[in-house]
């Protein structure tokens, strides 16, 4: 496959754009990590709670670049013309740049405490979670929206020609730039703020994102697998229908402690539970694409990561969302280190592989490459799957240790009380953070040097004539009754997870004995977390393995393995 129009190629800078900023928010991770060990590390210079703002803030911008770059490239190809306006497009960089400039060095500020008011608003940063951009850089940001919707709904055919994927990413971006607008003013009571707040941040990432997802999730399975539009229409519109209708409700998960009603507790448990019903949806919908027919797995980086966005999504946002947005465990969990193992997996899976995916699949085609070297993409994938799934344990791990010793025995969270208990896990973060960084490396380096490096040619790369494909061991064909048992065997540990956070609330557990919820979070994570990676490792192994292509002349030939000369 070529580049049928060229302005698809507007897509690479925003590709590019996305590789540098995750660097630099991997390289403020391990800050992070270091800093939980030593405090003191850059403390007067680079406090412990900006270099966090930044390390979320280039998380966001560095996942919309990925979510950018996917629409423009997968735009044209909807709706078989040219991109509308490609100047407000080179605009939109532009403006995405001085975005994060703006807000690298407006976060400095708040070290210092200057938000730069003027008539009663934060002009410069303002401070608020996820949220800390002030309203210079707010009214931009809505600007870049409003370019994205034009861009979209302007090259899209008449809506009477749409398909689900066409209304998916047009509600999309047409929801992305109006729910913006909930974190448009500062409210000086806090809970009315963080009313508002919310429906930023969830409708965004647990509404908006979700629906974008899985739209390009969709149309990318069928430019791999040659899917059928309208079995994939059909999975989309269902998944969008069941974003919406659990997760309008489920925000009120976010509602427990805030100064909210009471009664949001009982709705935000029970709609905060519906939400992974749509992840189980896709999650089965990417199966029976990928194994729709037995042709060979061509592109395997872009599958590998788009896989791995689905997988964690199901891990991170369904298994441990759900285990943690009951108020019964929220109670415990919220704000302790049990939270950030599901937003890691949730955040960098989800949104975070499916940019990267979508970029091994268009930047190899914007560069020419009929084939290359794949092996430093499969590299790059495990690496950041281990290393992020390694992470996500040491998080949960060292949160069910804090929630027992600063929240149920009530020690001193400020006095070090909790820091020995938390030691080794406060370890074990950097360390998986290192084989996580080596990955991002791996990968930056691949990509940014795809189409650079000698590839040899077809006819020295297959040499090796079989008849017929394995048919046993791990590689063998991946049935769906086996998949749908990997996905129960997850499940059942999120289960147990779950019933270790509800045992804090026993009486023997907040006498002080904490057997039963370290002992059912030993078994629940450690398992999820394995049965996660065994999965994965299976699929694409059977992937791997039924990659025989016929040819003209009736022979079998194996999958292409790119050398480097």
């Amino acid at each position: 496959m070529k580049i049928e129009y060229q302005t698809q190629r507007l897509s690479l800078r925003f590709f590019m754009l996305m590789l540098v900023l995750f660097v630099f928010q991997a390289g403020f991770g391990m800050v992070l990590a270091l800093q939980q060990i030593d405090p003191t590390l850059l403390a007067g210079n680079l406090n412990f709670n900006v270099i966090r703002a930044e390390h979320l803030n280039l998380g966001i911008i560095w996942i919309l670049c990925g979510f950018i770059g996917t629409i423009l490239f997968v735009g044209p190809l909807l709706s078989h013309r040219e991109l509308a306006a490609p100047w407000l497009i080179k605009f939109l960089f532009y403006a995405v740049v001085a975005v994060t400039l703006w807000n690298v060095g407006t976060q400095y500020l708040a070290q210092t405490g200057v938000a730069g008011w003027w008539l009663g608003q934060p002009m410069l940063q303002e401070g608020l979670e996820y949220l800390e951009a002030g309203r210079i850089a707010d009214i931009v940001i809505l600007i870049g929206f409003c370019i994205l919707c034009y861009v979209v709904l302007r090259t899209f055919p008449p809506r009477r020609d749409w398909n689900e994927i066409h209304w998916a990413l047009g509600i999309g971006v047409i929801a992305l730039t109006l729910v913006w607008l909930f974190g448009f003013f500062f409210i000086e009571r806090l809970d009315l703020q963080e009313y508002f707040r919310w429906y930023v941040v969830h409708y965004w990432v647990e509404g908006v994102w979700e629906v974008i997802h899985i739209a390009l999730v969709g149309f990318l399975l069928v430019l791999m697998f040659d899917a059928k539009v309208k079995s994939v229409g059909y999975a989309v519109f269902w998944g969008v229908v069941l974003v919406w209708l659990s997760g309008l409700l489920g925000n009120a998960h976010h509602y427990f402690w805030v100064g909210t009603p009471e009664f949001w507790q009982f709705w935000g448990s029970l709609f905060s539970a519906l939400e992974p019903l749509p992840l189980i949806f896709c999650f089965w919908h990417v199966y029976l694409d990928a194994h729709h027919d037995r042709r060979p797995l061509k592109n395997a980086p872009a599958f590998y990561f788009i896989l791995g966005s689905v997988v964690l999504e199901q891990v991170g946002a369904g298994i441990l969302g759900f285990t943690m947005t009951f108020a019964l465990t929220n109670v415990w969990s919220h704000g302790t280190w049990v939270t950030p193992a599901h937003a890691h997996l949730a955040l960098f899976g989800t949104f975070g592989m499916l940019g990267i995916g979508a970029a091994y699949y268009a930047v190899p085609l914007m560069r020419g490459l009929a084939d290359y070297d794949q092996r430093w993409g499969k590299l790059s994938f495990w690496l950041l799957f281990i290393g992020m799934l390694g992470m996500a344990f040491a998080f949960a791990l060292g949160g069910t240790v804090q929630v027992f010793v600063y929240r149920t025995l009530g020690l001193d969270w400020f006095g070090g009380d909790v820091f020995p208990a938390m030691n080794l896990f406060k370890i074990l973060v950097p360390v998986f953070g290192v084989i996580f960084s080596i990955g991002t490396v791996t990968l930056v380096y691949d990509l940014l040097t795809l189409g650079h490096r000698y590839v040899a040619p077809v006819a020295e790369l297959r040499r090796a004539v079989r008849r017929d494909p394995p048919i046993a061991g791990w590689g063998r064909y991946l049935t769906g009754f086996e998949a749908g048992m990997w996905l129960l065997a997850m499940w059942l540990f999120g289960a147990v997870i779950t019933f270790g956070l509800l045992s804090f609330n026993l009486p023997v557990v907040q006498a002080g004995n904490a057997t039963l919820p370290y002992l059912l979070a030993s078994i629940g994570y450690p398992g999820l977390l394995l049965v996660t990676l065994l999965f994965v490792w299976r699929f694409l192994a059977s992937l791997e393995m039924r990659g025989y292509e016929p040819e003209s002349t009736g022979t079998v030939l194996p999958p292409m393995a790119p050398v480097v000369g």
